[in-house]
């Protein structure tokens, strides 16, 4: 292949660039996908055809063809990945913002997580595909600065507490395993609930185009009397 290479260097470089803006593009809810079930099997194709290769037993010019449409699926299914692991890299730690401290914000356990001014990539990720997040809960969320999965994925144990006692539910957050859901719908996969909220299965996850909105300018009226 090495000599294929060397022939189709210009033509491996484009195939790279598309696989690039193609992996950049390529998205569930704004999120990174470096695997998916089409990619699995052209996976299984490229080993059959790997294999008929190296055992030769392809030869002549359908063996040339087979290898350099190796080469090429390869070289494109770099540059997806390499444009996905960017997007995740990037995605993993948003930076925290200087939101207005609560009224009883110190008097909870625990600690409370960092938050966002507002969202990134262009828009707020769907909380209510979490189990446990119905519409109020998201826009109190969203009055702390939680936008993304991404977010929720990153809380520590102290997160988790300050949550439960600000949304006046210890505990559940643990129980619903708010945290693994949003590992799952971070990296692009989908759980059970998701699925069933995305159908509009589940009357409390259905988007009524609010975001929350009433309960996002309750929390900054709270943020607003705790000034000095």
């Amino acid at each position: 292949m090495l000599y294929l290479a060397s022939q189709f260097v210009w033509f491996l470089l484009a195939a790279f660039g598309l696989g690039l803006a193609m992996g950049w593009i390529g998205r569930d809810g704004g999120k990174p996908r470096l695997w998916s079930a089409g990619w699995s099997v052209v996976a299984v194709l490229w080993l059959v055809g790997a294999a008929a290769s190296w055992f030769q037993f392809l030869n002549g010019a359908l063996a040339t063809w087979v290898e350099t449409a190796l080469l090429f699926a390869a070289v494109y299914w770099l540059g997806c990945a390499c444009a996905g692991l960017s997007r995740r890299r990037g995605a993993e730690a948003p930076a925290p913002s200087a939101l207005s401290a609560l009224p009883n914000e110190t008097a909870l356990p625990g600690q409370r997580p960092a938050g966002l001014a507002a969202p990134q990539r262009g828009g707020a990720d769907d909380l209510k595909l979490i189990k446990g997040v119905g519409r109020q809960n998201e826009g109190r969320l969203h009055g702390l600065g939680i936008w993304h999965f991404e977010q929720i994925a990153a809380w520590s144990p102290g997160n988790v507490e300050w949550i439960g006692g600000y949304l006046a539910f210890p505990g559940r957050v643990e129980r619903e395993d708010w945290v693994g859901q949003a590992r799952i719908l971070a990296a692009g996969g989908e759980t059970e609930f998701a699925g069933r909220a995305k159908a509009g299965l589940v009357e409390t996850s259905r988007d009524d185009g609010s975001a929350g909105q009433a309960n996002v300018e309750a929390s900054a009226a709270e943020a607003g009397r705790a000034k000095p």
